[in-house]
This record gives C-alpha cells, structure tokens and sequence, in this order.
C-alpha cells in the first residue's frame, strides 16, 4: 500500500458532512468501509469523545472551527476537517 503525502496510508472513504451531528458522519463513513466484511467495529467513543468532536465543529457564526483534527479508530486513520470532509485511511 502506498501513503498519500501526508504519510497516511490509502484513502478508503470520503464524506462530506451536512447537517446533524459531525460523529454521525464519522460513523457512517467507518461503516460504509466495513459494511462487506464480517469486521465489527468498537463504538466510536472508544478512540474519541463523539460530544467534544461536536463541540470542537460547532459551526455558529463567531466560533473557531479546527483546521483539521485526526485520530486513531482501530485500523483506521480518520480526518475530519473545517469544511466539513471526513477521510477515513487505512492505518495498518
């Protein structure tokens, strides 16, 4: 497997974040990648507090939004960045 150049390994699923919560986002994105394998997935709050991913993406007028925050949930590198894009990478 090859990295992009930000070291990651292969990118497995993009999304765009629309309205609802950015964890959901997350989430789906994990699932849509594992969704053809028997793999079943730790909950989310295992690798990152889902309430201060919202907190930190919180969009009202006035508040500082991250550039792009990533961590680590189970084999995966995931990205979530301001504009709302959520990329899931392989991080084995």
């Amino acid at each position: 497997m090859s990295q992009d150049s930000d070291g990651h390994g292969p990118i497995l699923n993009e999304a765009n974040h629309g309205d609802g919560r950015i964890s959901e986002t997350v989430i789906d994105a994990i699932t849509e990648v594992v969704e053809d394998s028997s793999t079943e997935i730790e909950p989310l709050y295992e690798s990152i507090d889902p309430d201060a991913l919202e907190d930190l993406f919180d969009r009202r007028p006035g508040k500082d939004v991250p550039t792009r925050v990533e961590f680590r949930h189970e084999e995966f590198s995931i990205a979530v960045e301001e504009n709302g894009r959520v990329v899931i990478y392989d991080a084995r």
